[in-house]
């Protein structure tokens, strides 16, 4: 799941090893004459034929971390390739996370590509400064930065499939810790066996019907070599704690075959979820507005007489289908529940870079909010995420233009207004004609006069158009922007403040 990064800088690009023309056939494609070799591989082609539908000449881009599961994945499907004419070519992602460890991850990958005389399509990302830049934790940069790289490798090889080595023991770990987290039925899902990325892009995983202990046993029997990624071994991390001590601890004590069934339930849920997306998809035809790639909007107002559970998914798949985001837990989606009773304004941050918030009779989901933005540009009809403020902006009726007391709302002239818009704070120098006066003033003075302490200055929205004022929200509109007897179409600005709950 990939939010849109090609906005978003990568500053270094795709390093390409082509093997050279004409070299010999490396040593790895002698067919093996091991029974539990040959007994794995058949297991694995059934796999790929019969449940991930691979076609023969089927051009497959192999996601190569460098660890056991990768090199067994990589090492099985080229044997099978020999008899299946696949065509291959590895992928590996640098997240420099790990320091020179990671460079000889890479370099090591580099070497396999050599190896089995395979194109290798590698890149370094800087994944902690990217995280920083753009307001996401180090896992869900980390995840959405590697099957960006993998989706553009796989262009760039000209596969259309993307392979990675995900095993069954994996799938019992996503479970249980989606089961932690508290995802409900949609976590128990766990982790698709292929999945469609767009612009043709099919992420298969081979290994979904193997067992880490049977990809072990593989390795060794192959005489393989990898890497061992030393975090895997921490316990600070949830997923580790799964791994090393959750499952061990049901498999010796309450049931050996734990994984297996934890796999026949991620299968249960899905054909239970298959059922409840077809009632999601109709509702969300009918109360979810896309404002744009980073916004969109649920009507609540009768969304609110719907069961909690129907309410809970659809606001999943919102966030799932509509952001390409995690799921989320249950006191999450209780929270935005709560939000539909709540007065305008009200919001909660759901995710470091997901906010929803209340407005009438509707819920706005915004991603990549930031509060710490103060220079914010859009459309004069539109509305506007500003510090802890919302801003709006729409076209009214002349009739119900009125002298109204609310600072908070004000009226301008339509066609005075220009079509782009910038909400920023003040600058020195800033001049405008507040209405009720005929002559300039500065805004600083404007601003002491209203009695602002000098420290709130700079949370004052200045809304500002052609590099001239149009309104300092919640105090006065510029003159020059007034509705007099010859407007004949009324702009409506509102300012309201964002609380949290």
């Amino acid at each position: 799941m990939v939010t849109n990064i090609s906005s978003k800088k990568i500053k270094s690009k795709i390093r390409k090893i082509v093997p050279e023309v004409g070299k010999n056939p490396p040593k790895v494609s002698i067919l093996p004459k091991d029974s539990l070799v040959i007994n794995f591989l058949d297991k694995l082609q059934k796999y790929l034929d019969s449940v991930l539908l691979i076609e023969q000449d089927s051009k497959i881009l192999v996601a190569v971390s460098g660890g056991l599961d990768s090199v067994t994945l990589l090492d099985s499907l080229f044997i099978i390739s020999t008899k299946r004419n696949y065509k291959l070519a590895i992928g590996h992602l640098n997240h420099t996370l790990r320091g020179e460890e990671a460079n000889q991850d890479e370099e090591f990958v580099v070497n396999l590509s050599k190896e089995y005389c395979l194109p290798f399509l590698g890149q370094r990302i800087d994944v902690g400064e990217f995280a920083k830049a753009h307001s996401l934790s180090i896992e869900q940069a980390a995840r959405e930065l590697r099957y960006d790289f993998l989706q553009r490798a796989c262009q760039s090889f000209g596969a259309n499939y993307i392979a990675t080595a995900h095993t069954l023991d994996d799938q019992a770990e996503t479970i249980l810790l989606n089961l932690i987290r508290g995802t409900g039925i949609r976590g128990l899902q766990g982790i698709a066996e292929k999945k469609s990325l767009g612009k043709g892009f099919v992420l298969i995983r081979p290994f979904f019907n193997f067992k880490r202990e049977e990809i072990l046993n593989y390795a060794e029997h192959r005489n393989l070599k990898w890497r061992e990624d030393t975090t895997n071994l921490m316990l600070a991390y949830t997923r580790n704690k799964i791994r090393h001590l959750l499952i061990p601890l049901l498999e010796r004590e309450f049931n050996p075959n734990i994984v297996e069934i934890l796999s026949r339930t991620s299968e249960l849920a899905k054909k239970n979820q298959k059922l409840i997306k077809n009632i999601i998809s109709k509702l969300i035809d009918d109360y979810v507005e896309v404002i744009n790639p980073d916004e969109c909007k649920l009507d609540i107002s009768k969304l609110k007489y719907y069961d909690s559970f129907i309410v809970g998914e659809l606001v999943q798949e919102v966030i799932l289908e509509k952001f390409n985001l995690p799921t989320i837990n249950y006191k999450n989606i209780d929270s935005i529940r709560k939000l539909f009773s709540a007065e305008s304004g009200t919001n909660i941050q759901i995710m470091k870079n997901l906010i929803v918030f209340k407005d009438r009779d509707s819920l706005y989901f915004v991603r990549n909010y930031n509060k710490e933005n103060h220079n914010v540009k859009g459309s004069k009809t539109g509305r506007f995420i500003w510090n802890d403020n919302l801003i709006k902006f729409c076209e009214v009726p002349l009739s119900e233009f009125s002298r109204i007391e609310d600072p908070n709302v004000e009226f301008f002239d339509f066609e005075k207004v220009p079509e782009e818009i910038v909400i920023r704070t003040w600058n020195n120098g800033d001049r405008f004609v507040p209405l009720g006066l005929k002559n300039s003033v500065k805004l600083s003075d404007f601003l002491v006069n209203q009695k602002i302490p000098l420290h709130f200055k700079s949370k004052v929205p200045i809304v500002v158009g052609n590099d001239e004022i149009i309104w300092v929200c919640g105090f006065r509109i510029s003159s020059k922007y007034k509705v007099t007897k010859q407007t004949k179409r009324v702009l409506k600005g509102e300012i309201t403040r964002l609380r949290g709950i």
